[in-house]
């Protein structure tokens, strides 16, 4: 069991499509800076846009939660899996493009970054990835066992970040990109090893 105290922020005031019991708990990206992925959500939210994860780890460790985990957010736009399933979004920028002509990369929105440290890896067609923080890495896993017992989720993990087949009949922890080939989240900087370690130490597979 993890000794790591922290909080939990509720943040906004989204409101569910619904509320289920849920057996998956989905680990994805924003895609973007935190203080522009909120602004997103809310300007959307006002427009009734309902793609709202329930929890955000910002790159410093701060854990912000915007829907209870029995809300159905309508994360995939997708009922089968969304009825059933807690969304956890990384603050991450995803994937990055060499920009010569600035020396630097650009991200997917086409913001520039010159002085940016970012992983390299080919996968799925990218080449650079924006990192995840020491401090998501160490908050993840008491997060996950969190919700877990509160919510009577299997404490297990897919361990990896490719296409599972049957990902629907899986019940436990896994990565948007285990659904789909055109998910490039989590990104190869994610420490898969670290988490499974984490949940095989703690016998809960």
């Amino acid at each position: 069991m993890s000794t790591i105290e922290f909080t939990v922020d509720k943040y906004g005031n989204f409101k569910s499509i619904g509320t289920n019991d849920k057996k998956n708990i989905i680990l994805c990206s924003t895609n973007r800076d935190i203080t522009n992925y909120l602004i997103s959500l809310k300007y959307r939210y006002l427009k009734e846009y309902s793609r709202i994860p329930h929890y955000i780890i910002t790159k410093t460790g701060t854990v912000l939660q915007l829907l209870n985990d029995t809300d159905v957010g309508y994360f995939f736009q997708n009922p089968e899996i969304d009825n059933e399933s807690i969304v956890i979004c990384f603050e991450n920028l995803g994937w990055f493009e060499k920009e010569v002509q600035n020396n630097g990369f650009k991200d997917c929105f086409g913001n520039i970054y010159k002085e940016v440290e970012v992983f390299e890896k080919k996968w799925r067609d990218k080449f650079y990835w924006d990192f995840f923080t020491e401090q998501q890495k160490n908050i993840i896993y008491p997060l996950l066992e969190k919700i877990c017992t509160e919510n009577n989720i299997k404490k297990r993990f897919i361990g990896h970040n490719t296409k599972v087949k049957g990902f629907n009949k899986f019940e436990g922890v896994l990565i948007r990109s285990n659904i789909s080939q055109r998910y490039l989240d989590l990104n190869p900087s994610f420490d898969c090893e670290f988490l499974t370690k984490k949940f095989d130490d703690d016998e809960f597979i």
